[in-house]
């Protein structure tokens, strides 16, 4: 006999699992769906629980048997088969819907639980139809808006699928677009995003012509990849996402991007800011002057106003020198332009620490040999001290109007009195007519490695008894002693 369960109250547990084996296994239970969606938004946890647990089971068996998979066209709407077919779609969506909410439920177990009955549905969906764009936007936003790293995790595992991928990319679209201002949320939205690596999307088309789902499915990521990044960046952020993004964006999007270009705004505007930002600027930005014809003729001079004595003391100075060796190897820059930076990164030693001061040598080093109309600033250093007149105008920020190149490095010549002997050493090699091989610019050396290599060297372990006595009497010393 058919027994409503609308009318009770109070299910337990075992009720549900009741229910649910009811509906599966008679068709004049399906409208107990409904108690089913009533009792996700029950206060009780274990009620909740026992309701997603009974979802999944409920719509993985409906979905096999293609109750809602098939949509048959122009048929009769007195056909009850057709009624029913869309009242199970209708109510399908209405518990999805809940099914979501709860995804931001207080309680982490109900959360991990909606969050895997979402995807058992999804999952469900695919064996007969394409991955629904639209339910994986709503999935991300919810998991993203709960701000749980682990759950993010979890999802960000999921995109290595290429459906999930693309469904992935819209769906972080759409949400940056939605919540642009949310500076909160932004580090979410980028430790979902990083996940999402395109890489073999290039390989496989490049590899197969042939225009399979697949690769249909892997243009479309590349092309959506682009935007995706441009409203993420466009998304308030904090200076230490910022400095993150900055960091590993030249490496791990730039060459992903089918127009990098798109980045210009965000990589001018970081530039602009100073700091630490606009080192890590540097590098990408540079990138699209070179290979992507970015037209930036302002970049050499800001580049310049960088050159101050703090940047000696930052944590990405190494990273930084490195960075300007690259900006000023092209033998297309004038004299005078190389002269300029030489004589700032030269004044600016005198506040250096020690393997800074041997890293910046080294690199002047090798700009004179790319450049060797700038070595008469080394020779004409011999003649000329500081307490006499010097061209070079420091306050200038246009490198182009300093008058380096009518001056000399006669900074060499005090660091040749520097307390440190590789300092000195560096300094003598600098000034001795050298061949045109470029050396090395040690970047992995600090000063506490130069402090225990001169630990090492200066150090000597003393000299100690082989066979150390256990005791002042039983060794014989104590005759030896008047007390």
């Amino acid at each position: 006999e058919y027994k409503s369960y609308l009318s009770m109250k109070d299910l337990s547990v075992e009720d549900i699992a009741d229910l649910t084996n009811k509906i599966i296994g008679d068709p004049k239970y399906t409208n107990e769906i409904l108690t089913i969606l009533d009792l996700l938004g029950y206060s009780s946890c274990i009620v909740v629980l026992a309701a997603l647990s009974s979802v999944q089971k409920i719509y993985k068996e409906l979905l096999q048997n293609q109750w809602m998979t098939e949509d048959p066209v122009m048929v009769d709407e007195s056909d009850p088969v057709a009624k029913y077919r869309q009242w199970m779609k209708d109510t399908y969506n209405d518990v999805f819907v809940a099914v979501i909410k709860l995804i931001q439920h207080s309680n982490k177990n109900v959360r991990e639980s909606a969050y895997t009955t979402a995807l058992g549905l999804l999952q469900a969906e695919t064996m007969f139809n394409k991955l629904q764009t639209d339910r994986t936007k709503s999935v991300i936003e919810s998991v993203i808006l709960t701000q749980d790293t682990e759950l993010i995790a979890q999802l960000a595992g999921e995109l290595s699928d290429v459906d999930w991928k693309y469904a992935g990319i819209k769906g972080i679209e759409t949400f940056a677009k939605k919540y642009r201002s949310q500076e909160v949320l932004s580090k979410y939205v980028y430790q979902l995003l990083k996940s999402i690596s395109i890489s073999e999307c290039f390989s496989k088309i490049d590899e197969n012509n042939e225009r399979t789902d697949v690769t249909k499915t892997m243009f479309h990521i590349k092309k959506s990849y682009n935007s995706v990044w441009v409203e993420f960046l466009k998304m308030s952020k904090s200076a230490e996402l910022q400095e993150e993004i900055l960091s590993s964006l030249n490496s791990d999007v730039i060459p992903y991007m089918t127009n990098p270009k798109l980045l210009i705004d965000f990589l001018v505007d970081s530039y602009d800011r100073g700091g630490v930002t606009s080192l890590l600027a540097l590098n990408s930005l540079f990138i699209l002057i070179t290979q992507y014809n970015l037209d930036y003729p302002s970049f050499y001079t800001k580049l310049y106003k960088m050159l101050t004595p703090d940047l000696y003391h930052c944590t990405y100075t190494a990273r930084f020198i490195s960075m300007l060796e690259v900006f000023l190897k092209s033998p297309l820059l004038p004299a005078y332009l190389v002269a300029s930076f030489m004589k700032k990164l030269t004044r600016n030693l005198l506040q250096a620490p020690p393997h800074v001061i041997i890293m910046v040598m080294k690199l002047i080093t090798n700009l004179i040999k790319l450049h060797p109309s700038t070595k008469r600033l080394v020779h004409r250093g011999k003649d000329r001290s500081p307490a006499k007149s010097d061209p070079f105008d420091p306050a200038e920020e246009d490198p182009s109007k300093t008058k380096a190149i009518q001056s000399s490095l006669w900074e060499l010549h005090i660091l040749l009195e520097h307390y440190c002997p590789d300092v000195v050493q560096t300094c003598k090699t600098l000034r001795k007519p050298t061949d045109n091989i470029l050396i090395g610019l040690n970047l992995h050396k600090d000063y506490d490695s130069m402090f225990k290599e001169y630990v090492k060297l200066w150090t000597k372990t003393p000299p100690i008894e082989f066979n150390a006595p256990s005791s002042f009497n039983n060794s014989g010393y104590s005759n030896s002693f008047t007390f």
